[in-house]
Order: C-alpha cells, then sequence, then structure tokens
C-alpha cells in the first residue's frame, strides 16, 4: 500500500538503512535554544540526497535538533562558498513555500526559505519533505566540513514548522522499525575517526551485552531522569540538574557552569576560564577513576580515555565542560559518552536504550581547543 507525505505519494518499503559517518572537527557554537550546537571537539556526518536528479550533501545527524537544513544556492554569505549548495532551479520536483526560517546561535545563525523535495537516503527516496534552505550563514560555518544538519529530535522542537524527515519516512511505511541507533568510534593508530547511523534498525555487530532502557521524560528532546554521578564509588554532591539531553550533536558533555565545576573539581581539573568553558586535566589516565552516570537508576560507567581528552603539546581537557549559557538546567551529553555507549532511540516508544559499544580502536585523539563547545 501507498502512504501520503505532504501530499505525495511514497510506496512503503520497509528497510533498516544505514548510514556510514565521517568524523571531522566542527565550529558551531549556538545558543541555548538553538541546536545543533555547541560542538566540541568533532562533529559526525554523513550523506543525503535532494532533488531530482539527486544532489549531494554531508549533513550531521543530530538528536539535538528536529529540523533538516542546508545551504540555498542563493546564499550571500562566504560561509556557503565552502559548501555545496543546493541548485532548485535544476530539481524538477522542487516545491517552493515562501516562508521564511531563521537559526540563532550563540555565535551567529542562519536565515532562509523553506521549500519541500525529494529526498533520498540510503537506497530510499522520501518525497515531499520540507527543507530549510539558507541564503545566510554565520561565518562561524565556514570551516565546517558539513554542509547542514538533519534533525533527528521530536516534531515538537521544529523551528521551520514542518514534519521532521524522519517521521515522514516513519509515516510513508520506508523503515523496517519506528527507531534509529548511533554508534561512533575515536580515530587511532592510523584509523579514521567514524560510526554509523542506523535508520530502522539496529547493527548487532556493534553493541554487547543486554540494553537498558530510559524513558524519555518529555517528547522535545531526547532527555532522560539524571540521577547523579559517581566519581570511583563517590557521588558528587550539590548536583543541580535533573534531566540530561543525550545529543548526537555535540562533542562533549556540557554542564551548567556550577555542576561542571563540582564535577572538575572532584576530577582534579582547574578552569582554565576561556570563553569555552574548558578545564586543564592530567593527562596520566591511570591516576584516574572511572565515572558513573546514574540515568534513569541504571549506572552507566566512562573510563578516564573517555573523558580525559587530549589537545596536544602534552595537555589535556575534561570531557566535562561548563555551559557559556546561564540558561541551562539540564545536561547536554555528547560524543564523549556515546563512544562508550551504542545508543538506540524508540520513537514509538519514547525511550532510549543503551548497550555497551563494541569499539576496533582506542578512544584518543589530538584535539584543538580553537573548536567551539555546545552551549545549551
Amino acid at each position: 500500500p501507498a502512504a501520503t507525505v505532504s501530499g505525495i505519494s511514497a510506496i512503503r518499503r520497509p528497510q533498516a538503512i544505514t548510514i556510514q559517518l565521517a568524523s571531522a572537527q566542527a565550529n558551531i557554537n549556538d545558543s541555548n535554544s538553538s541546536p545543533p550546537g555547541n560542538r566540541g571537539f568533532q562533529s559526525y556526518y554523513g550523506t543525503i540526497e535532494l532533488g531530482t536528479p539527486p544532489q549531494r550533501f554531508r549533513v550531521v545527524f543530530d538528536t539535538g535538533s528536529s529540523d533538516f537544513w542546508i545551504p540555498s544556492i542563493e546564499c550571500d554569505s562566504a560561509a556557503c562558498e565552502t559548501h555545496s549548495r543546493f541548485k532548485h532551479a535544476n530539481s524538477s520536483s522542487y516545491v517552493t513555500s515562501h516562508v521564511p526560517f531563521s537559526l540563532n546561535y550563540g555565535s551567529g545563525g542562519l536565515i532562509g526559505q523553506v521549500g519541500a523535495d525529494t529526498l533520498r537516503i540510503g537506497d530510499a527516496d522520501v518525497p515531499g519533505v520540507h527543507v530549510g534552505l539558507a541564503t545566510h550563514m554565520s561565518r562561524f560555518f565556514r570551516t565546517a566540513r558539513f554542509d547542514g544538519v538533519f534533525g533527528l529530535g521530536f516534531p515538537g522542537l521544529t523551528r521551520i514548522q514542518s514534519q521532521p524527515p524522519l517521521y515522514a519516512m516513519v509515516q510513508a511505511g520506508l523503515l523496517e522499525k519506528p527507531i534509529f541507533s548511533f554508534w561512533v568510534r575515536e580515530g587511532h593508530d592510523g584509523q579514521h575517526a567514524g560510526g554509523e547511523v542506523v535508520l530502522g534498525g539496529v547493527n548487532p555487530q556493534r553493541l554487547e551485552g543486554v540494553a537498558r532502557v530510559l524513558p524519555i521524560v518529555r517528547k522535545m528532546y531526547w532527555e532522560v531522569e539524571l540521577n547523579g554521578l559517581l566519581i570511583g564509588e563517590m557521588p558528587v554532591p550539590s548536583i543541580s540538574s535533573q534531566t540530561a539531553i543525550i545529543d548526537t550533536g555535540t562533542s562533549l558533555i556540557v554542564l551548567p557552569a556550577t555542576d561542571a565545576d563540582a564535577v572538575n573539581q572532584f576530577l582534579g581539573a582547574v578552569p582554565l576560564f576561556d570563553e569555552y568553558g574548558l578545564y586543564a586535566i592530567d593527562c596520566h589516565k591511570a591516576r584516574k577513576p572511572p565515572v558513573k552516570f546514574m540515568l534513569a537508576g541504571e549506572p552507566f560507567a566512562l573510563e578516564p580515555s573517555h573523558y580525559i581528552l587530549p589537545v596536544g603539546r602534552g595537555r589535556c581537557v575534561s570531557a566535562f565542560a561548563a555551559s557559556t549559557s546561564p540558561e541551562l538546567s539540564r545536561w547536554v551529553i555528547g560524543n564523549s559518552f556515546l563512544r562508550a555507549w551504542h545508543t538506540t532511540f524508540d520513537v514509538e516508544n519514547f525511550e532510549i536504550k543503551l548497550a555497551k559499544a563494541v569499539q576496533d580502536d582506542a578512544h584518543s585523539s589530538v584535539l584543538s581547543k580553537r573548536w567551539l563547545l555546545r552551549t545549551q
């Protein structure tokens, strides 16, 4: 049978679609209300195609936002010159709406118009997907390796007031299951950092052990209950946050400033007093204990190799960064955590499943302090 997506008929072909992810340093820094933001040291991106005939773009698959956007050929910003831009006049399936949109970031943002076209992802075609076409982008996008963002958050989070692409795929019956899963790794010994996202399924080779279920506390972000943090076996006192967002668009673990101070003090890390909210930490991992996140009553451990990040010249920083936004009241748990824990997001049952990630390399890489962090 057929299903209608945005008034266009799509043929149901249930499948699990695997998208390989590459990794590169990123430089987005957005405000509390505008994902995909405060990217830490690395972002993971994959390839999609849009239009008829298809035009290819690299996008961040971001659970911290719900909008799909790419640069337009009409973009007048210098930042657009370094990216692929959508040529809507070359697509026979493109439909314009003349509806404006804007996304605001802590160090800039983007504006444009909303259109609709056929999305090709893997070997699935999804007609009539709404996309934000950026006509002006902040200079902070200039050096980003990705072109745009593919939001995987809940529909209530959308800023362009349209159905997110994932939900269009679920509605059209294109996915085997109403889930998607993430596995990411750090580069090591000549191997590139990267990973994969599976829409509609799970790759069982990327996880081990029993997956534990975390209910979503509200249908906006992929947000779960936070019960605290243990360093070794000692609980960190006076944690202010009670929830945490699982965010594939953020590299570090971004906390309210008071929580970041408390956690890093326990780890022996000291603030760098820079605009990025970073803390310097001893690079000798053997001297540091594991940490345990208590999420929905379940413990999830991180070894020092996950939270001690080299920045070159024998220096390291903690993966626990302070938000530069005083409005942040939740933890934002990014890829420093997700490299240790394979994550499945269940759209139908409103839950997350975490299982130990299978890694085929170590977790260390040389990072550069100048790349910005998320400011949720």
